[in-house]
């Protein structure tokens, strides 16, 4: 069963390889994908947005594990989330706020039996995450590792707020490395025309390529991990329209 994993780690450090050595050694024919470990230090929005845009692409039963842990230590949960016929592993920071619905299955991580030791105070992606995830490639129950939990955390303001008639409320939860705005918006409200706000910039247009659009203005389209994005033709939006991370926009459907 192959393992994903996704943090902010980067790859100068032992910390990757240290992980796969522990997964390795409790599951030798483990299949090790690395999604990335080159998140923004900390960023937890942008890490539960990139497992969002990729982990349909894996196959049924893969085990991801997500390790974007500012509270490494601390009392917040350690969780196993199953959802949509996959697993996810990782710190309740809100790190799985877009996988998870109505009918994910999340428990707590609790059994100390399954942990690598002695389990470090600074390094839960190694000594908990890591053989948790090892094991459950192996085939070890869900149940098996604590009791189930109803209230893992999510991340605020991703949600669409109603405003008005057809007029929503919403937040950027990514910039790409394009300087693409990604939305909070699902792509689905490209069926109807709308416009957005976003600052003191109108945006009229949208388009479904980007070669489609004029140069150096800015268009919304329905991008790739199915939400609305902003973007702008041979440039950036984020640096155009001054944006960031949680700033706020508005959509308004005609």
């Amino acid at each position: 069963m192959p393992i994903a994993l996704l943090t902010d780690f980067g790859t100068r450090d032992y910390y990757v390889g240290a992980m796969k050595g522990v997964i390795l050694g409790i599951d030798p024919r483990a299949v090790i994908v690395d999604i990335t470990h080159e998140i923004e230090p900390q960023n937890i929005n942008a890490a539960a947005f990139i497992l969002r845009a990729c982990y349909r692409d894996f196959p049924a039963g893969t085990v991801f594990l997500c390790v974007v842990d500012p509270g490494v230590g601390s009392d917040r949960r350690r969780i196993i989330v199953e959802s949509n016929g996959y697993f996810f592993v990782g710190p309740d920071n809100g790190l799985f706020s877009f996988v998870l619905n109505s009918e994910s299955a999340v428990c707590s991580i609790e059994n100390d039996r399954f942990f690598h030791k002695p389990v470090s105070k600074t390094f839960h992606g190694r000594d908990i995450f890591a053989p948790v995830a090892a094991h459950l490639s192996n085939g070890v129950a869900r149940g098996e590792f604590g009791p189930r939990i109803n209230n893992p955390a999510r991340l605020p303001n991703v949600d669409l707020r109603q405003i008005g008639d057809d007029e929503f409320e919403a937040t950027i939860i990514h910039i790409d490395r394009f300087g693409n705005l990604i939305s909070s918006i699902p792509a689905e409200f490209a069926a109807r025309p709308f416009e957005l706000v976003i600052g003191n910039t109108r945006v009229t247009e949208c388009h479904k390529t980007y070669a489609e659009a004029e140069p150096y203005k800015p268009f919304a389209i329905a991008g790739s991990a199915g939400f609305i994005e902003i973007s702008v033709n041979s440039g950036s939006a984020a640096k155009l329209l001054g944006a960031t991370v949680c700033s706020t926009v508005t959509i308004r459907q005609k």
